[in-house]
């Protein structure tokens, strides 16, 4: 299943990128056309070592998957990308990424191959590309909570309008954008093989489908007035696959059982809103979040103001919980703002003046310990009153975390399950408290400085909590100098450091070596 998945995507990519690019040619030669294009090829290593249990957690954390949680590794990989502007507002980019990694389970990987075809507003992406978070800041971030950039790219089609675009009828203060995709998660041998070694009888599921969708406005009209606000909605799905060893509904283990992946199960993900009793844990682990910023920005200088609020289902998503009255109907209750509300990724980035000693810095705090409380009770229990509580952030029963090759594609503060020593796949803290503060800058052209320090408390899960808080401090300090232009070699030093009171990633230290050139060729 996997590999007819990635072959039907691949194949798409080459087939329609080939007769674009002849078209392009033709349009140019015979009819006078100017086509623009655009071509570069691009190279990187990176060396890692230190000492302790694990590489220092920002040598690993939100690198597109380009990463390993071992103390020495290495890394090589080469990329083409480029673009081209058709006649009529047409335009195509394409990339293609491979490489090899040492001392990891990746060994020779392919890492992205895309193609993406636009016409004026509008976009299709086939493949698998690198994306990052949402409204924010790639380098100093820790992260968007639904799609951080932590995790490997996903391959996926992918409709809709990639840029703030404003829309002629709303007139010009109103900007829009979002998409909806399907695709597919890689990660079938590395779940296979964690479940083989861990001691829960053997239970994982695979041939996972992928589903996501985000609607985004934009009030405001930066050449008028230098004040913008944004508010959007993500929800993103893992669903169908196969169980293996697993329970369902009854006390039996099932050996394999396959969960709806038909048209109707597609359609579920895209419009998860079943009836009271109806949404059962087979159709998928579904979750998102809330999105709300703010934009000041001068010729001189910027600010963003940003918060995000995840959610796993309707208590969290819309302060709504479920309750069963005196009579047993059932019916839902609004808790408004009372409930889950501050468990939220909250944010201030400033931007100064590019090149600067101190060019942009970014200030976060994330809160997940809220979930909507402890207990949970299932709609269509025989009980009085249900409480919807327990969220249980990134993990599912079925699917066991929002995860690929055991890195969370939301944010990585909540502590991936490639940390786990019982090679369990779900995520072993998801309530935390953390602050985070990003700088970076320049001196001259030539020299750049990234500077990261994150501290962060962990409670564990509600449904097992760790026997006391633990702090995990992680900092890194990462420089480059570049010999020449924007084309010329580039050496990169970065060094890392961990501080942990407990065992959750255990106190470490290392640095980064890395080499990168650039050539255009078009």
């Amino acid at each position: 299943m996997q590999n007819r998945f990635l072959r039907s995507v691949y194949t798409t990519v080459i087939l329609t990128f080939i007769p674009l690019y002849m078209s392009a040619q033709d349009d140019g030669m015979h009819k006078g056309t100017q086509v623009h294009k655009n071509l570069v090829l691009g190279f990187e290593s990176a060396g890692s070592f230190g000492k302790g249990t694990y590489a220092p957690f920002w040598h690993t954390s939100n690198r597109q998957g380009l990463s390993s949680i071992e103390k020495e590794s290495g890394l090589m990989h080469l990329a083409a990308k480029g673009d081209m502007s058709l006649p009529n507002g047409i335009g195509v980019d394409y990339g293609l990424d491979f490489g090899a990694q040492a001392n990891t389970s990746s060994g020779l990987f392919l890492h992205q191959l895309y193609v993406d075809l636009s016409y004026k507003w509008i976009g299709l992406d086939v493949g698998m590309q690198e994306r990052w978070g949402e409204l924010k800041n790639k380098t100093l971030s820790t992260g968007g909570l639904t799609w951080s950039g932590n995790s490997s790219p996903i391959p996926q089609v992918r409709l809709g309008i990639p840029y703030f675009t404003c829309i002629p009828v709303l007139g010009r203060w109103f900007s829009l954008k979002g998409h909806v995709s399907y695709g597919r998660l890689t990660d079938d041998k590395w779940r296979k093989s964690q479940a083989e070694k861990a001691c829960n009888g053997n239970q994982y599921t695979d041939d996972l489908l992928f589903h996501s969708k985000a609607f985004f406005v934009r009030l405001g009209d930066a050449n008028r007035f230098p004040l913008e606000a944004t508010i959007g909605l993500e929800m993103y799905s893992v669903f169908g696959g196969t169980l293996h060893n697993r329970q369902l509904y009854t006390d039996d283990i099932i050996d394999e059982h396959r969960l709806p992946s038909g048209p109707d199960a597609y359609l579920t993900a895209f419009l998860p809103f079943n009836k009271v009793g109806k949404q059962g844990k087979e159709n998928g682990n579904i979750l998102g979040s809330w999105h709300l910023s703010f934009d000041y920005h001068t010729e001189e200088w910027g600010v963003r103001a940003y918060y995000e609020h995840f959610y796993e289902d309707h208590s969290s998503m819309l302060g709504i919980e479920y309750k069963d009255n005196q009579e047993g109907n059932k019916d839902f209750v609004f808790y408004g703002f009372r409930r889950n509300w501050f468990d939220a990724l909250w944010g201030i980035e400033v931007n100064l003046k590019k090149n600067a000693p101190v060019s942009n810095v970014v200030l976060e705090l994330l809160n997940t310990r809220g979930q909507c409380g402890p207990i949970y009770k299932a709609p269509f229990y025989p009980v009085i009153e249900g409480v919807d509580g327990c969220d249980g952030m990134y993990n599912h029963e079925l699917y066991d975390s929002y995860s690929l090759s055991g890195y969370d594609i939301g944010n990585p503060i909540l502590l991936s399950p490639v940390y786990n020593k019982d090679y369990s796949q779900r995520l072993r803290s998801n309530r935390v408290l953390m602050y985070h503060l990003g700088i970076e800058g320049a001196f001259g052209l030539r020299w750049n400085y990234r500077a990261l320090f994150t501290d962060t408390a962990h409670w564990g899960t509600y449904e097992d909590p760790l026997n006391q808080v633990q702090k995990v401090t992680s900092c890194l300090l990462e420089g480059s100098y570049r010999l020449g232009d924007e084309y010329g070699w580039k050496i990169g030093l970065s060094l890392g450091l961990d501080y942990n009171d407990g065992d959750m990633i255990g106190n470490n230290a290392g640095f980064m070596v890395t080499l990168s050139k650039l050539w255009k060729l078009l």
